[in-house]
C-alpha cells in the first residue's frame, strides 16, 4: 500500500487513529511515546515531532516544559490535535503547522534541541526517510537528539514469521474497526548513521518488530 493511500485511511477516521495504532503495535506505541519524552526532553528544550498526528506526543513533551513545533499533513488528524491541546493549559507551548515532510527546509539551521517522530518512517518512502533525516540532522544543534520510535521490520526470518502470524489476525480486526494500519521499516538504523548521527539507543520488543532509536548529533557539528 502506498504511503499516500496509507494517509487517506488514517484521515478518513482520525479519530481513532490513537486506539488502532495501540492495537496493532501490541501496546507499544504508548511505552515508546511516554519513553521517549522522559528521556530525551527537557525543560526549555526546543522539539521539533514529525508527522505529529493527533498530537498525543507533542502534548506529552510540552507538558515537561518544552516548546513544541509539530507539523502533519492531514488536516483532520491536525484538527484533533488541536481540541486536545485547547482541552490542556499548554496551548503557548504548541505550533501546530499543516505540512508534509517537503515543508522541512522552512525550519533555520541548528534551530532545535531535540527532533521526534512516533510511527512516522513506516509511512515514507526511502528517499522521503532519508530527506527527512537529511534535514532533521541540519536543523538540530550541535549535541541534539534525533529520536525514533516506530514499527520495523523483524531481522531473522523466524521472528518475520512469528511476527506476521501473531499481527495477521490483529490486523484484520484493527482495520475493520478504525482502517488504520501500518508497514514496517527497514534499514532505518543505517539511515540514521548515514545521515551523520552517533547511534546511542537501538531497542527493540521481544518480536523484534518495534523500534526505539536515538540518534545524536556531534558537539563540532
Amino acid at each position: 500500500m502506498s504511503s499516500y493511500v496509507y494517509m487517506k485511511i488514517l484521515e478518513s477516521r482520525p479519530r481513532r487513529y490513537d486506539r488502532g495504532i495501540a492495537m496493532l503495535s501490541f501496546g507499544q506505541s504508548e511505552k515508546a511515546r511516554k519513553r521517549l519524552v522522559e528521556e530525551n526532553i527537557k525543560p526549555g528544550n526546543r522539539v521539533l515531532d514529525i508527522g505529529c498526528g493527533t498530537g498525543t506526543t507533542a502534548i506529552l513533551a510540552a507538558s515537561k516544559g518544552a516548546e513544541v513545533t509539530g507539523f502533519d499533513i492531514s488536516a483532520q488528524m491536525l484538527d484533533v490535535a488541536r481540541e486536545k491541546v485547547e482541552s490542556t493549559s499548554l496551548g503557548d507551548r504548541i505550533e501546530l503547522m499543516e505540512m508534509g515532510v517537503s515543508g522541512m527546509d522552512r525550519f533555520a539551521d541548528i534551530s532545535f534541541d531535540v527532533v521526534i517522530s512516533t510511527l512516522t518512517f513506516s509511512e515514507l518512502s526511502l528517499d522521503e526517510q532519508a530527506y527527512v533525516l537529511g534535514h532533521a540532522h541540519r536543523i538540530l544543534r550541535p549535541g541534539g537528539v534525533l529520536a525514533i520510535a516506530d514499527e520495523a521490520r523483524p531481522k531473522t526470518a523466524g521472528k518475520r514469521l512469528l511476527h506476521g502470524i501473531v499481527r495477521f489476525p490483529l490486523l484484520v480486526v484493527t482495520f475493520a474497526v478504525t482502517q488504520t494500519t501500518t508497514h514496517a521499516v527497514k534499514g532505518l538504523t543505517e539511515l540514521v548513521r548515514s545521515a551523520g548521527f552517533h547511534i546511542e539507543t537501538e531497542e527493540r520488543s521481544m518480536l523484534g518488530s518495534f523500534l526505539y532509536l536515538v540518534g545524536r548529533k556531534d558537539l563540532r557539528k
